[in-house]
């Protein structure tokens, strides 16, 4: 039998779903730092959203003591992008950002979701 991506995600998306606390505190963390730039949206021009990732590391290893650390962050990585992608933003390539954190931009270029 050939694995293919499809059986991968499943995999994937099934681990996902035994760790639900995990993901929902990641979840949270990054609703919180969009919401932040929201506020500050009312008086000033933001555009960028930074997620500290030993931040949220720190409370991932909380919420899910019994994952390895190196398995931990492929999960908060991973779930922080899919998260700001599905917001529509704009992740910055890591290179072009420090270590340990993930940029986001509000994204002009998908002009189809303002009007």
């Amino acid at each position: 039998m050939t694995i293919d991506n499809n059986q991968l995600v499943t995999r994937y998306y099934n681990l996902k779903a035994k760790n639900a606390d995990l993901f929902k505190a990641v979840t949270d963390y990054v609703d919180a730092q969009v919401a932040a730039v929201y506020t500050q949206l009312s008086d000033h021009f933001v555009d960028t959203i930074i997620i500290d990732l030993d931040e949220l590391m720190a409370i991932a290893a909380k919420t899910a003591p019994q994952l390895d650390p190196a398995e931990l962050e492929i999960a908060v990585t991973n779930n922080v992008h899919k998260h700001l992608d599905a917001l529509g933003l704009f992740v910055v390539p890591q290179p072009y950002s420090d270590e340990n954190t993930v940029v986001a931009k509000l994204n002009f270029f998908n002009h189809s979701r303002y009007y």
